[in-house]
């Protein structure tokens, strides 16, 4: 029989059992609610729906291009990434990118050459369609072409600030490397702000995997919208490396709109050069020429000026050819100089080179 102290243990017994169970069951029920419900890149990696996003709107690009004999010899530091023949017809292959609904396409213009006898562009659902270019920028390496055909819509890309990127981001490549089909691959951005002996675009640096095929390519964030076109590879062999270059969506869009409704560039001048012994040797910028009656000389600079500032930054070579390659008919630059003994700060502005 049980006494009346047995059963108040055995009560208290059952209370704590009852507690203890209650915060058991809690702390596991809120664990397994953050797994499905919160940070689902603990179980779940794919970038799936990133890829389903901007995939749509990345085309494979075949073009066949006229090939003088003065183009067949020259060769380049950095591999263009499309596939090479040595006659004077050449059939190259690459990728581009949809900007519009209207069938306004990015690619670069070593994809379609300067000359295009036929361009052909075939979408992700194995539609193709004729093309024609409006414009190309041999500075920044990138051409817009419009699908010849003004019924239909075609699918899009989100265009996302490259201003925003950082070292380490996860991206993503889309293209057509070797003709094989629209293929992808992963990587991060390894740096930002590569030059390469191209004042024009300030490369972002990535070692997802870019093969012959993949220029005028998506270069994607996580979300699936644009940071860049895949343009380059560093390579020794000819094959990816793991050193791929994007020119940045900011860059891009600086010059869409010009070769959509001019089908050119339209670059400020200032008329002047550098003296190139003198930033080899003592690592200044000192005017060699002015051209007479351009902007320069309108401005008051003269030979043997030593450039001390440029638009209040540092008078770097790649400062200054940033600037002056980067500037629009129009734009006035501020430039510090010492002439002998003299600082004096003068004021341009850049016009259209005729």
């Amino acid at each position: 029989m049980f006494n009346n102290k047995n059963i108040y243990f055995y009560i208290i017994f059952l209370l704590i059992g009852g507690v203890l169970g209650f915060f058991y069951s809690y702390i596991c029920l809120a664990s397994e609610d953050d797994i499905s419900n919160g940070d689902k890149t603990l179980i779940n990696f794919s970038y799936n729906q990133a890829i389903a996003r901007a995939s749509p709107a990345v085309v494979n690009i075949y073009s066949e291009q006229v090939v003088g004999k003065e183009s067949q010899r020259k060769t380049r530091r950095f591999n263009p990434i499309f596939d090479k023949k040595s006659n004077s017809i050449k059939t190259s292959l690459g990728s581009g990118v949809i900007l519009s609904s209207d069938g306004y396409i990015l690619t670069n213009q070593h994809v379609i050459g300067d000359i295009s006898l036929k361009i052909t562009v075939e979408l992700f659902d194995g539609k193709k369609y004729k093309a024609h270019l409006i414009g190309i920028d041999r500075g920044t390496d990138l051409a817009v072409l419009k699908i010849s055909n003004s019924e239909a819509i075609f699918p899009s890309i989100e265009i996302d600030n490259s201003d925003k990127v950082k070292i380490g981001d996860i991206v993503l490549a889309i293209g057509n490397p070797y003709g094989l089909g629209q293929s992808v691959s992963m990587g991060i951005i390894s740096a930002t702000g590569r030059e390469f002996e191209n004042p024009y675009s300030s490369y972002i640096q990535t070692d997802a995997s870019i093969n012959k095929g993949n220029s005028g390519g998506a270069l994607i964030d996580t979300q699936g919208r644009l940071i860049g076109i895949n343009t380059l590879i560093r390579s020794s062999s000819g094959g990816s490396e793991g050193i791929g270059l994007a020119i940045p969506s900011t860059n891009a869009l600086e010059i869409i709109s010009d070769l959509i409704q001019y089908g050119e560039v339209r670059r400020g001048w200032l008329g002047f050069s550098i003296d190139k012994q003198s930033l080899i040797t003592l690592g200044k910028l000192v005017i060699s020429a002015v051209v007479t009656n351009g902007p320069a000389e309108i401005g008051g600079l003269q030979k043997n000026d030593i450039l001390i500032s440029i638009n209040d930054s540092e008078p770097s070579y790649e400062n200054l050819y940033k600037t002056f390659a980067r500037s629009k008919p129009g734009d006035v630059i501020k430039l510090e100089i010492q002439r002998k003994e003299e600082f004096l700060e003068l004021v341009f502005t850049a016009k259209m080179k005729s």
